[in-house]
């Protein structure tokens, strides 16, 4: 992987927090490519972000320890958590603000965990099945609606996270396989699942982790990058879980929901979901109402252990995951949705007009 010096570093950082909609790019413009002129967005709307791809560096292989050996973790962390044939693993929120994208490995899965500092959304993609070929993902210099687009690097293809897939080059309309995350507080993470591992800042990259580059963003309503169009029926920066159903989002603000795991049952478009979220955790996460091929469920939360969050009338207990970890149909999860967590604004500029969910 690329390291960064001194120098490089603040140029990094200038170019990060730079309003400026273009900037003179010295490789060929892919928004000009005579072979894949055509772009699922708005191409008008597509603005530089840097001067080149991969101007902000992934991980590819992270390292990785228990989190009983975390010590420089602290409980009010914010982490990004996935859960791969019992894998769980843990992404501190304060490593993505400087790389946003990661290659992994798991046993049996290649996957590429994104998350965008400027939404506060977050994505996983099994890249080891790009509709037949295999890719790690870099940043591209393009920002939409203040999302990252990034680009693999066997087609050079241009992939959206808020839009689930490709949006230019030879896989355009492509969408990965997709698994659900989970950002919550490294405390609740740890209590759900000691076993886990986290990956690690032994990165190599001359950045300070402990600095968080985002925390005026996060508080206040600017905007670094053209954004349109701007919905203000919620504070900008409020934290939503948005479900996606066709080209429309039903959006459920995290301030719903009670300091102990609380659910909301809901139909959208003729999809029965249930969402999970706890405003002192920090967490949203939302299932269809159903396991597969099954009827639809009705559910009650709880807290009678770490680990599960909700129990259906059958029975079942489910850990965050979906996953049924107690009762008579052990071993079986629920069919995640099309979903999001991020910032209010993002969701409403990508998925225009979306429902707001109101008790």
């Amino acid at each position: 992987m690329r390291l960064f010096s001194k120098p490089v570093i603040i140029v990094y950082i200038t170019v990060l927090f730079s309003c400026e909609n273009n900037v003179e790019s010295p490789v060929p413009d892919p928004l000009n490519d005579s072979e894949h002129p055509n772009w699922t967005i708005p191409k008008g709307d597509i603005i530089y972000r840097g001067d080149e791809n991969d101007f902000i560096p992934s991980i590819d292989n992270p390292s990785l320890i228990f989190a009983s050996h975390a010590d420089s973790m602290s409980d009010d962390d914010m982490i990004i958590g996935i859960q791969i044939d019992g894998d769980f693993r843990a992404y501190p929120v304060s490593i993505l603000n400087y790389h946003e994208i990661v290659n992994d490995n798991f046993t049996a899965r290649e996957l590429m965990i994104s998350y965008c500092p400027l939404t506060g959304t977050s994505a996983a993609w099994n890249r080891g099945n790009l509709n037949g070929f295999s890719s790690k993902f870099g940043l591209s210099k393009y920002n939409y609606n203040s999302n990252h687009i990034l680009y693999d690097h066997i087609s050079n293809s241009y992939w959206l996270p808020m839009v689930f897939g490709c949006v230019n080059g030879d896989y355009e309309g492509y969408e990965p396989d997709s698994y659900p995350l989970i950002e919550t507080t490294w405390k609740n993470w740890k209590n759900m699942f000691p076993a886990s591992r986290v990956i690690t800042t032994n990165i190599k990259s001359g950045f300070n982790y402990k600095i968080n580059p985002y925390s005026a963003y996060m508080n206040n309503d600017s905007i670094y990058f053209k954004t349109n169009p701007i919905d203000n029926r919620l504070p900008l920066k409020e934290k939503v879980h948005g479900i996606v159903v066709g080209d429309r989002a039903k959006v459920y603000p995290q301030n719903l929901f009670s300091d102990s795991t609380s659910l909301i049952m809901d139909n959208f478009q003729g999809l029965s979901v249930v969402v999970i979220g706890s405003k002192l955790n920090n967490f949203i996460i939302s299932y269809e109402r159903r396991l597969p091929d099954g009827p639809e469920l009705n559910f009650i939360a709880t807290n009678v252990a770490p680990n599960i969050v909700m129990e259906d009338t059958e029975g079942n207990k489910y850990d965050i995951f979906g996953w049924i970890i107690d009762g008579p149909k052990k071993g079986q999860s629920l069919l995640p949705t099309k979903s999001m967590t991020g910032y209010w604004f993002s969701l409403a500029s990508i998925y225009p007009d979306p429902i707001i969910y109101l008790k």
